[in-house]
């Protein structure tokens, strides 16, 4: 029998910073010949030079690792991977923002022919009290964080000293045997606003899933307006826009936590925006008015 394939799973809420930390360990070589199992691998933003071809849902990157979405049944799909002529010698496998990591360790440690290597969830800082004191997904958040012996805790510097500290507790009590790591993220992307922990009110219905498709480029400064006047009741929102003004550049756009940001980008994939958020008053005023932008 081959030896099983080990395997690394990293969690964390809608925002934390999955998706940069997958991108860092592929632009950063760390993994050789590694399959990375996404949700969708599409909104990963992997720079063009790091893909070598794209054949149906893999993308084949340079540095011999590849990149594919989720297709079905999990358990069916690491069957199925398992069985390919040359599988993978490492697997990284994203979960869901909403998932809780147990369920998901229990599977790949009882996955024929894998072996659960690496558990981590990303915690984004900033945004982490904002989130356990949303009623209808602090069990999520809380869940996240108990059921890891690895957190990487990231944004801690974009509070200050005081607030920093106060989080840092606030995760430690939740898990205090996890091994930690703290990662500082920079400035802020271009267009950053915070909206204060007292505006993060649940919404009025259950959490649910949208998308706004543009035609064409956009008012930036109107989308923004209208994704900080709705933040209470978003848990999420990312996309790829194009901005009307002369330059006509493309801009990842993305609110987590509360916290909008844009940053350009030279990609000119599909421009569309995907919404998490509470249904209601507030999220249908909010696509209407995007869609008519």
């Amino acid at each position: 029998m081959p030896p099983p394939i080990p395997a690394t799973l990293l969690c964390g809420f809608l925002g934390s910073g999955k998706t940069t930390r997958i991108n860092t360990l592929i632009a950063g070589g760390e993994l050789a010949n590694a399959l990375f199992l996404v949700n969708d691998f599409g909104r990963i933003n992997i720079d063009a030079e790091l893909i070598e071809s794209q054949d149906d849902h893999i993308l084949r990157l340079t540095n011999g690792c590849a990149c594919c979405g989720i297709a079905g049944n999990l358990s069916a799909q690491l069957r199925d991977i398992r069985q390919w002529p040359s599988p993978p010698a490492h697997l990284v496998f994203e979960a869901s923002g909403i998932a809780r990591p147990r369920p998901l360790m229990q599977l790949l440690d009882a996955a024929r022919g894998y072996r659960l290597e690496h558990a981590e969830t990303l915690v984004d800082a900033s945004a982490f009290t904002r989130h356990v004191q949303d009623t209808a997904i602090n069990d999520i958040v809380v869940a996240q964080v108990r059921e890891v012996s690895k957190l990487r805790i990231n944004r801690i510097d974009w509070m200050c000293e005081a607030r920093r500290e106060q989080v840092l507790q606030s995760i430690v009590a939740l898990n205090p045997r996890a091994d930690r790591t703290l990662e500082r993220a920079g400035e802020p992307p271009i267009s950053a606003s915070v909206r204060p922990a007292a505006a993060a009110t649940r919404g009025d219905g259950q959490l649910i899933t949208e998308s706004v498709s543009f035609a064409g480029a956009v008012d930036l400064g109107a989308l923004e307006r209208l994704l900080n006047e709705a933040a209470p009741t978003l848990v999420r929102a990312k996309g790829l826009v194009q901005a009307s003004d002369t330059a006509g550049r493309c801009h990842i756009i993305q609110l987590a936590g509360g916290r909008l940001t844009r940053t350009a980008t030279r990609a000119r994939q599909s421009r569309a925006l995907v919404l998490i958020g509470y249904s209601g008053a507030t999220m249908d005023r909010l696509l209407a008015s995007l869609r008519a932008l």
